[in-house]
Formats: C-alpha cells, structure tokens, sequence
C-alpha cells in the first residue's frame, strides 16, 4: 500500500529526472494504477466491514479512500501537464 508520502515522493522525483515527457508520464500512469487498485481495495474492505458495523475503522478506510482517489486524480493532473507542455509541472503538496 502506497502512502501519500511516497505517492508525492515519486511524483516528484519522476518530473525531477531527465527521462522524456512520454516516459514520465508512463512512469506516472503506473503509480496511478497502483492508486486505482489500492481504491479498489478500499472500498472492499469497506464494504465487508459495513456488514459487521464497525464504524470507526469504516470512517478510517472512507478517509484513507477519499485520499487515495485525491492522489490518483493529482498523479493524472501532473501527467496531463506533463503531455500539455513537455515540461515539468507543479508539485501539488497539501
């Protein structure tokens, strides 16, 4: 499971590196596949625990969700950037 440390991390050192914007963004889609599964997973979890009413750890994998999708949507941005102007884009740090 990714952290969001790690997720910003890597976002950060692929726009630093000296490959070309198309591999960039092939690096960047991978980390967003990841991301996407990691969700996938999530919201399984979620489900199987909404079954045995447990709330707290219920609104712990619903934050940890809402997380994973923010960073998925982040990665895609800054691959989109990437594709837009073959430049590095800005780093979104929260």
């Amino acid at each position: 499971m990714l952290t969001e440390f790690e997720v910003r991390q890597r976002m950060e050192d692929i726009q630093q590196s000296q490959a070309t914007p198309f591999r960039k963004v092939r690096m960047l889609l991978r980390i967003g596949k990841s991301l996407k599964t990691q969700g996938r997973s999530l919201r399984l979890a979620k489900r199987q625990l909404a079954k045995q009413a447990d709330r707290n750890t219920s609104a712990i994998l619903t934050r940890m969700e809402m997380r994973t999708s923010v960073l998925h949507e982040d990665v895609r941005e800054a691959a989109d950037d990437i594709l837009r102007t073959g430049d590095k884009p800005h780093v979104v740090m929260m």
